[in-house]
């Protein structure tokens, strides 16, 4: 692969985008994970899940035109924040093998997701931002979560 090529860009940028996220995963406290901003929102135990099956749903859907996300073999509810990132590391694995199959002809491909078609390019820039988004709401989370516990002293 040529490292000018478009696919080697998308590689790129995706790692950076997983290499973020799992900044975030790495410095947070255990006892956030149940925490929400609120009650009509999503814990961050509940986003990192979401990440971890959806993540892999997406590349699915560009390599194989299927969807399948990841799987857990058991009820993950209890897993520790380490078993969480071990997961999330796992899958990001699974997926880089999976993208380095991508080659530069891919691009213009139609991938399907129920009566919607996207060229696997489209796909692309949807993973680089499902997974940006929830890298930015961790972010906010965290933040929110720190002022609540300054504001409890």
């Amino acid at each position: 692969m040529q490292p000018n090529s478009k696919i080697h860009f998308y590689q790129e940028i995706i790692k950076k985008a997983h290499d973020s996220f799992r900044e975030f995963l790495v410095h947070l406290p255990e006892d956030i994970l149940e925490w929400q901003i609120h009650e009509s929102l999503n814990s961050v135990r509940w986003i990192i899940e979401h990440v971890i099956h959806d993540q892999l749903w997406i590349a699915n859907v560009i390599m194989n035109n299927y969807e399948e996300g990841y799987h857990f073999e058991e009820s993950i509810d209890q897993y520790t924040l380490d078993e969480l990132i071990e997961k999330y590391d796992d899958v990001f694995i699974a997926i880089e093998e999976k993208f380095a199959d991508l080659k530069e002809e891919h691009l213009n491909e139609a991938r399907m997701y129920k009566e919607f078609s996207l060229p696997v390019e489209d796909w692309l820039y949807e993973y680089i931002h499902h997974l940006n988004h929830h890298s930015g709401e961790i972010g906010l989370i965290l933040t929110a979560w720190k002022r609540k516990k300054r504001s409890l002293q």
